[in-house]
């Protein structure tokens, strides 16, 4: 999955603005850039992870004994499965 830096920049704008808004954070004007980086950083690794777990998923499906096509029914539930036990696999839950 790729996300632009615009749009990376763009959710950590609305992270921050409303994890503020709704005052689970409070910092001051002057740690606002500071923030927004840290959050952007955050937003890149976790698109990184995701696109990984895709990754993994796919080799996953194409390595099945049988050929399953993408896009079909029992392809959407096999990659399901096999996403959820790679993002627990790798601490998500």
């Amino acid at each position: 999955m790729i996300i632009s830096e615009d749009r990376q920049k763009h959710f950590a704008h609305l992270l921050i603005d409303g994890l503020w808004g709704d005052e689970f954070i409070d910092f001051d004007e002057d740690e606002e850039e500071q923030i927004i980086r840290q959050a952007k950083r955050l937003i890149g690794l976790w698109v990184k992870e995701q696109g990984d777990i895709d990754e993994e998923v796919r080799k996953k499906l194409s390595n099945l004994k049988r050929d399953i096509p993408e896009g079909s029914q029992e392809w959407k539930v096999m990659y399901s499965k096999y996403q959820k036990e790679e993002m627990s696999r790798r601490g998500f839950k």
